[in-house]
């Protein structure tokens, strides 16, 4: 049975462990330290609070077209 957060990134910068620093690439990890945002270790624990979701796509405009001419 697939799990609902099996295709996402295993990534430090959303574990729960983590802590994002003044830079946005480093986080402070309760378990390893200081390290990269793109780490992982095996104590990985998924907290959906720090993902970030994509952006909205921008709504089409429309252009109004006469048809009785």
């Amino acid at each position: 049975m697939k799990r609902q957060y099996d295709d996402l990134e295993v990534a430090c910068r959303s574990c729960e462990h983590a802590e994002l620093l003044v830079d946005s690439d480093i986080v402070l990890c309760e378990k390893r330290g200081v390290v990269s945002a793109g780490a992982s270790c095996k104590r990985f624990v998924y907290d959906a609070l720090k993902r970030t979701p994509p952006k909205r796509a921008e709504a089409p405009t429309l252009e109004f077209v006469d048809l009785d001419k």
